[in-house]
């Protein structure tokens, strides 16, 4: 049969979960099936097969691209690569599956052992304000001082959830959907470059840093949330 496996006979429904509308069978025809490993996203896995996104998300009616149960069967049309061995998430990230640290205090082990998320920093810089107090008000995140036009990187890949501004004193502000329960937040932007709904990987620039809200001077403020919870980067950071 080749080197990718013909995937020409229905697959149940059941394992479809939450992540794909309906009861529907997956299509026949020239590809592989893909079983969703722990930290993947339907992003992470077109890229791997190198076929569009929306072609995977129409081949199996998925209906939210940042919940895809694990072990949800993905039908993937005109794969140019055969499955993977292991997770796709543990490959990128340089991690082996016997490597993954048990829970503990950590939120960058905590976050690796749940969806395999392994967070980098959004830019090279300062950090001149820590999370907790300041000022005697709540800072939910730190912010990272750098010249105006830097480039903001994405900290891991996942969808763009917020792009813009109606978010207060956030000025121009980027939100990121990440797998499982995590998001990250990107504020004070001077230009945005990715749009609501957009899909970006690790190291993607989703923006350059700026002044925009309420922002003494030229930085990026960066939160990391669980749940939408907001939680010390430094935390999850290298």
């Amino acid at each position: 049969m080749g080197r990718l496996a013909r995937a020409r006979r229905a697959i149940p429904c059941a394992g479809l979960l939450l992540s794909v509308a309906g009861c529907r069978s997956l299509p026949a025809g020239d590809g592989v099936t893909h079983v969703v490993q722990p930290g993947e996203t339907v992003y992470r896995i077109s890229r791997y097969y190198e076929v569009p996104i929306d072609s995977v998300i129409r081949a199996n009616h998925v209906s939210d691209v940042t919940d895809v149960a694990v072990g949800t069967p993905l039908f993937i049309p005109n794969a140019r690569r055969a499955p993977p061995t292991a997770s796709i998430a543990l490959a990128s990230a340089g991690v082996s599956p016997g490597a993954i640290p048990h829970p503990g205090p950590s939120g960058r082990v905590i976050a690796l052992r749940e969806s395999n998320l392994v967070f980098a920093w959004p830019l090279t810089g300062q950090v001149s304000s820590r999370f907790g107090r300041r000022f005697g008000r709540t800072h939910e995140g730190i912010d990272i001082r750098a010249p105006r036009g830097t480039p903001v990187y994405a900290a891991e890949s996942g969808r763009v959830i917020h792009s813009g501004g109606g978010l207060g004193d956030y000025g121009k502000v980027v939100i990121v959907k990440h797998a499982g329960h995590y998001s990250t937040v990107y504020a004070h932007h001077d230009r945005i470059r990715v749009s609501k709904g957009s899909f970006v990987e690790k190291g993607d620039v989703i923006g350059t840093v700026g002044t925009s809200g309420n922002a003494s001077g030229p930085h990026l403020h960066f939160e990391v949330r669980r749940d939408r919870v907001p939680d010390d980067p430094l935390s999850y950071l290298p």
